[in-house]
């Protein structure tokens, strides 16, 4: 019994650990983008989204927050590049937070900032801090929303890191979010090869090979945006054969988009589609599940359905059935 109890206990430590909540970059907090999200512009070509946005309601000059209590790591003063004005901090449990796309900083480096611009004007600059030596207490202005870099609206780009900055991991994980009340799950159209259809419920398409190659055009909305999804579950009948998961991604994977989206997705100022793509081609690590290989050649006839979640943790599940030609 006591060795029940002790592990019950690690687990709960475990999860305190890895699941510690931090506080909003905004006041009044409503999602405008979501973490992996498709990224086709940038002077560093299609990416993913590694980080989460926050409304700032359009307005440049919104006080940005610290999340948690920690240390001044770097600022970076790049009016050009894909973050823009950067602030980046560590925190005592280990992780860093990254506050991007700033117009100005806090007055606590505006002036490092503003001699840096004048003595070398536009020029790219990264400023580094030596470790626990500038502090910003937790809900402490770091800096002010703005549109520089890629960011076409102001708004709060939040991003979290591990220390060494290898990997960025979903902020949902560490945010206990609000619900919006139009939240919801739309699964709108299919790819099958280079054919698209539009999608209902129990409709019956057709693929041609060994398995169809499989794309979805889903969102899901909340404050009335269209946002990408945090979980995509592809099941064969009853058995789940293929999933992708937007835990955490590798920088190493930064530009790695096309194994996980369709060639068709576009992310531009004012046209949005997110063609999540459910059959294995190139490796990524946001592939959680992938049992093609063992199903080898799939059935002439069959239902499929598919398991979307959003952000909020809803899901929504859809059915269909493929026929061989």
């Amino acid at each position: 019994m006591k060795k029940v109890f002790s592990l019950i206990l690690l687990v709960l430590v475990f999860q305190l650990v890895h699941c510690e909540i931090f506080s909003f970059p905004v006041d009044n907090p409503r999602v405008s983008a979501s973490f992996g999200e498709f990224r086709g512009t940038g002077n560093r070509g299609p990416h993913f989204h590694m980080g989460m946005d926050f409304s700032t309601g359009l307005r440049s000059g919104v006080p940005i927050y610290a999340v948690e209590r920690g240390w001044l790591v770097r600022i970076e003063v790049d009016e050009d590049d894909i973050y823009g004005y950067v602030v980046v901090l560590e925190h005592e449990n280990g992780y860093r937070t990254v506050y991007a796309h700033l117009s100005n900083f806090s007055p606590k480096v505006q002036p490092i900032v503003d001699s840096i611009k004048q003595e070398f004007g536009n020029t790219r600059v990264v400023v580094k801090f030596p470790e626990r030596e500038v502090w910003f207490e937790k809900r402490e202005v770091v800096g002010f929303s703005g549109t520089t870099g890629e960011a076409p609206v102001p708004h709060a780009h939040l991003e979290v890191r591990d220390k060494r900055e290898e990997y960025s991991y979903n902020p949902s994980k560490f945010l206990n979010l609000p619900k919006p009340t139009d939240q919801n799950i739309v699964l709108e159209k299919i790819k099958i090869g280079d054919n698209v259809y539009d999608f209902y419920e129990g409709g019956v398409y057709t693929y041609s090979g060994l398995f169809p190659q499989l794309s979805l055009k889903a969102y899901s909305r909340g404050f009335n945006n269209t946002l990408g999804l945090n979980r995509i579950s592809l099941f064969l009948e009853d058995s789940e054969i293929y999933r992708l998961s937007f835990e955490e991604i590798s920088w190493q994977e930064f530009t790695n988009v096309w194994a996980v989206y369709d060639k068709a997705s576009v992310s531009e100022a004012y046209r949005f589609e997110l063609w999540y793509k459910l059959f294995p081609e190139g490796s990524s690590s946001i592939v959680k599940v992938n049992r093609f290989p063992d199903v080898g050649r799939f059935p002439d006839y069959a239902k499929y359905r598919v398991v979307l979640e959003d952000v909020w943790g809803m899901k929504r599940e859809f059915s269909f059935y493929l026929r061989r030609r």
